[in-house]
């Protein structure tokens, strides 16, 4: 059997099939050294056997069991206390500049990137490190189980310090802080409000160090909700639902990826163009020079000035077009490469609730089918001294002894609480998960619509603009006798320096 042979096989019936195809290949890993990452070492009767005993798996954890099917209820929590930026429509959060500051006498080993945020309408303006952002994210999520807590941008193994880079990373970071601004629990936090106000730096260092003594959320009575109150549920409909996402969220980052690389190489087309335009205009500009010696070479009747006109038009024209391409490469890299960059960020952040739930699930279900042979065993074997209830309890179970759902239910007490507490874990992140995707797919719509309108309204103006430029073009060469004129003569003009 082939390898593509082989690939398509596993294309078939992981990805199509609906399975992550990213816990997969963890899972082929385990049960051989690199298993999960070169194919040539499988057979193909291992492959399909690796393949069956996976779904298996998987659809045994997927299953919710029969006893939890339509399983609800509403649990006592913290209430959301509002904040300012809560209480308040159209926020708007903007990086608009950072600030390198070196403090290494011999090395960038100690210097750091300032980045200037303001917050509208509150006309709050502060500073922050990157390192403050990395805070941020990591309270938001210590504190909020179950709630989805945007990206930022990556920290990289070696300091960058460019100005490309730089302006990339602040646009990243950017995006971070507006997204939270879509959850109406984050948007209300009280560190992320200090975040964009505070103005004293000691004043927020001090906070920082407060905020040390902030303990993970575990327990679902600490969870913070809009009511005070959480829902807790199963349902056919959502494990389909979150199925179906973790489906199209594997997809979406592949096709993110294949989008990516076409806009890379879009960059690169454009470079090539550019400079194919720029040098075309060197080349009239040396046309250009070559007529004025020859102009300086003869009599003023014999000068050919328009024809000077002419080149020094068409270099003009090439350097005008060249430097359009070079803004097409901005709006590239800003509107397809970094924005799909992020949101495919965005998704793989989005599929740790996947994996949380996951978690959940088998952790409830491990603890439940442990007990459960626990407690059959007690009751075939009529072990009464090891059913853990108190003297009047255990009378009334033998007395009901062939209500074996009831006795099983009301025997070790302690434990099934336990299970209790492991369901409604698995359960609260259940609907999270569910509510929380679909959340962030909803408002993905409206972020896409909306970026791409302005990307539109941004050609439309280029568009525009061009237009005048070609009109203009087209009136030089149409009014020769005008330009060469000596008040009105055309300039020559030179390639646009790169920019650091």
């Amino acid at each position: 059997m082939s390898l593509e042979d082989k690939q398509q096989f596993l294309v078939d019936e992981i990805i199509n099939k609906g399975y992550d195809s990213e816990d997969f290949t963890k899972y082929m890993d385990k049960k051989k050294e690199n298993g999960g990452q070169d194919l040539d070492i499988w057979q193909m009767d291992e492959l399909r056997q690796a393949v069956n005993d996976y779904q298996k798996m998987k659809n045994a954890m997927m299953q919710i069991v029969d006893d939890d099917i339509g399983f609800k209820r509403k649990i006592d929590c913290q209430k959301l206390i509002g904040t300012e930026i809560g209480n308040t429509n159209n926020v708007q959060i903007t990086i608009d500049y950072f600030d390198k500051k070196d403090t290494g006498f011999f090395s960038l080993s100690k210097s750091y990137v300032n980045y200037r945020i303001t917050t509208q309408p509150f006309q709050w303006a502060v500073t922050r490190r990157y390192s403050d952002f990395e805070w941020l994210r990591e309270i938001l999520t210590k504190q909020y189980p179950g709630v989805f807590v945007p990206p930022i941008a990556n920290k990289t193994p070696t300091r960058q310090f460019s100005d490309a880079y730089l302006v990339k990373r602040m646009k990243f970071l950017e995006k971070f802080l507006n997204h939270l601004l879509n959850s109406t629990i984050l948007k209300n936090d009280k560190y992320f409000c200090e975040f964009l106000r505070m103005q004293d730096e000691k004043e927020f260092k001090s906070l920082q160090t407060a905020s040390e003594k902030v303990q993970k959320t575990t327990k679902l009575d600490k969870v913070v909700s809009e009511t005070g109150q959480i829902e807790v549920a199963f349902n056919p409909q959502t494990d389909n639902y979150i199925k179906a996402a973790g489906n199209l969220m594997t997809s979406l980052n592949l096709d993110f990826d294949v989008i990516m690389k076409q806009s890379k190489k879009l960059l690169q087309d454009f470079e090539i163009i550019s400079a194919t335009m720029f040098q075309m205009g060197e080349s009239f500009e040396v046309l250009t020079n070559h007529i004025n010696q020859f102009n300086a070479a003869v009599q003023e009747p014999e000068k050919v000035l328009k024809f000077e006109a002419v080149t020094i038009t068409l270099n003009n024209m090439m350097m005008i077009w060249g430097r359009n391409f070079q803004n097409y490469m901005i709006y590239i890299q800003d509107n397809f490469r970094n924005f799909f960059k992020y949101h495919d960020k965005e998704i793989g952040q989005l599929k740790e609730h996947l994996l949380l739930r996951q978690q959940s699930q088998a952790e409830y279900q491990k603890y439940k089918e442990r007990l459960d042979l626990k407690k059959e065993k007690f009751y075939q074997l009529k072990e009464f001294n090891k059913w853990e209830v108190s003297k009047e309890v255990l009378d009334e179970l033998k007395s009901n002894i062939d209500n074996k759902k009831y006795c099983l239910s009301v025997m070790l007490p302690k434990e099934t609480s336990q299970q209790n507490d492991l369901r409604d874990t698995y359960a609260y992140y259940n609907l999270s998960t569910y509510n929380e995707i679909k959340r962030v797919f909803d408002q993905n719509i409206d972020i896409y619509a909306k970026h791409f309108i302005k990307f539109a309204d941004n050609q439309a103006n280029n568009l525009t603009k061009m237009h005048v430029t070609w009109a203009d073009i087209q009136g030089n060469l149409q009014g020769l006798d005008l330009i060469t004129q000596h008040d009105q003569k055309v300039q020559i003009m030179q390639q646009p320096k790169p920019k650091v």
